[in-house]
């Protein structure tokens, strides 16, 4: 084996070594945005909820179907 070959070697496992670090730190960026997403549809949902629960409470209130 030549030195050539053996710096070769090195900088292609470096470069797989840097592409594997940068994956990394994606993928954790990732799943950090998407529980923030999550998050915020889970209040999202539960304010949709939450104001169809009042409007219908409110038309009971207001005499509902009573004709």
């Amino acid at each position: 084996m030549d030195s050539a070959w053996v710096a070769r070697v090195e900088q292609r496992l470096n470069a797989i070594e840097t592409r594997s670090a940068v994956d990394e730190v994606h993928r954790a960026n990732v799943a950090d945005r998407l529980g923030h997403i999550e998050d915020a549809l889970k209040w999202l949902v539960r304010l949709v909820i939450g104001g169809l629960l009042m409007s219908a409470v409110a038309f009971v209130l207001q005499g509902g179907l009573a004709l």
